[in-house]
């Protein structure tokens, strides 16, 4: 299997990080509750969810978290590093959701030697909702 090796100087500002897109089914809502260990009835149990005011389960904001870092490696490949990600929950992804994570090249520029990637991602649910803003700095080779 070939990845792909993102370089620096092939990185514009502006550019289009591409999306990844995932169906949040009942499946992968047991997936997540068992990776994040998260086992409040929120993350799992329809029936608590509802009581809630929820019409779904809701997903844990540390699945969030990592499908916006998925979504960074797979643009940068294994040689990507994420330094930093903050996000801002606007509205709940909910089982049922399909959500996909992407954004743009904000800036680029070297720190203490690094090459770095600030980045801007969105996460989006299928009726076009931004679920969630977030900021990232990716560190990425350089050719030199």
């Amino acid at each position: 299997m070939t990845h792909r090796r993102l370089y620096w100087e092939d990185v514009a500002e502006g550019e289009v990080i591409p999306s990844v897109t995932l169906e949040i089914n009942r499946n992968r809502i047991v997936m997540i509750v068992s990776a994040t260990r998260d086992i409040f009835p929120l993350h799992h149990d329809p029936e608590f969810a509802q009581a809630a005011g929820y019409r779904a389960p809701a997903v844990a904001t540390a699945f969030l978290q990592g499908l916006l870092g998925r979504c960074l490696t797979d643009w940068t490949g294994p040689a990507g590093k994420v330094r930093k990600l903050g996000l801002r929950l606007n509205a709940p992804t909910l089982a049922g959701d399909t959500v996909s994570a992407g954004g743009k090249v904000s800036r680029k520029y070297v720190d203490n030697g690094d090459h770095k990637i600030d980045c801007e991602l969105e996460l989006i649910k299928q009726d076009g909702v931004i679920a969630v803003d977030a900021e990232a700095t990716v560190v990425v080779p350089s050719r030199d």
